[in-house]
């Protein structure tokens, strides 16, 4: 294996931006950290950056390497527009163009939101070009799922907040590659993913970073085609084929319901549960004692004592078989 570390101090900030060549499009990429397992953080969205992290993950890369990368049509990366171009198919192509520009047979993967389809479909792809996966605030497995999940997020704001949400949508649409209009939506859609809205404050990151035409892009063409490539998607069967060990990290109050975690300890074979209380849609951020020591255990071979899953062994290294 090799790998460019291009930032000791945890903060994806400080790296240098190398590019990964993946067909039809150039990917930004940066490495945090120097040692241990090597992990590729799949960021959510779709057409968000990898900026949205910050330093926000700074604990893990004291001990691990965190790949970050920015999707196509977003951030530093190309801002390819049409249909074919933003399929999530080709997200997957980018990804294992990830994997041969780190030289490595098999990737560890920590996905976040959006990131976990890409990170799913990867694995069903590939499996075994998998080693392991931290699924976190994973879509859900089934697109009935996250329709009924905002429908229910949107039924639950006051309707003060239903207003802000639309008049900040109005904003950012009128003027697409503004950033002030940009972080007033992403402050107003993502109020409610946590638990305590103080903890947003925590955020180092911020979903707006890059150009005006990277924002623009997001709601011209990304946000027009690539969820909707999915179909109406229902990986539950799939993933049956994943053998990698999977820790799966969920917030019991995030919008998207626990049960859609639950769904995915199931439908993998060796998948562990770890339900944070209390917490959204942001766990690194909202309860960083409890993610780090467990996403580090996991990444070191382990489970963490308080992850659960119905087909997992009850303690031991996280092996496949």
């Amino acid at each position: 294996m090799s790998h460019t570390v291009d930032g000791r101090d945890g903060n994806p900030a400080d790296a240098v931006v190398r590019y990964v060549y993946a067909p039809g499009a150039r990917l930004a990429s940066k490495t945090v950290g120097d040692r241990g397992e090597v992990a590729v953080v799949v960021h959510g969205g779709p057409g968000l950056s990898m900026s949205y992290f910050g330093d926000d993950l700074a604990e893990l890369s004291t001990q691990h390497t965190l790949v970050y990368y920015d999707q196509r049509g977003s951030g530093g990366s190309t801002l390819v527009s049409s249909a074919d171009e933003l399929h999530v198919e080709r997200f997957v192509d980018d990804l294992d163009a990830v994997r041969r520009h780190l030289d490595r047979p098999r990737l560890t993967l920590l996905a976040h939101s959006w990131g976990a389809a890409v990170a799913a479909l990867y694995a069903q792809r590939w499996p075994e070009r998998v080693e392991r996966l931290v699924i976190v605030g994973g879509i859900p497995l089934r697109r009935a799922e996250l329709v009924a999940a905002f429908d229910a997020l949107r039924d639950a704001r006051a309707p003060s907040e239903r207003r802000a949400l639309e008049d900040a949508t109005t904003a950012w649409r009128a003027d697409p590659g503004d950033v002030n209009a940009c972080r007033a939506f992403h402050r107003a859609w993502f109020g409610p993913f946590f638990g305590d809205p103080q903890h947003a404050q925590r955020s180092t990151g911020d979903f707006c970073a890059g150009t005006p035409a990277a924002r623009a892009n997001k709601l011209a063409a990304v946000d027009r085609f690539t969820l909707a490539s999915l179909g109406d998607w229902d990986w539950r069967a799939a993933l049956a084929t994943v053998r990698a060990p999977t820790l799966v990290v969920h917030g019991t109050v995030d919008p998207i319901p626990i049960d859609s975690a639950r769904a995915w300890a199931t439908a993998l074979p060796h998948a562990r549960l770890l339900a944070l209380g209390g917490v959204g849609h942001f766990p690194y951020l909202e309860a960083p004692a409890r993610f780090f020591p467990a996403v580090r255990a996991f990444l070191e071979g382990g489970w963490p004592d308080e992850a659960v899953g119905p087909s997992q062994p009850r303690a031991g290294a996280a092996s496949s078989t």
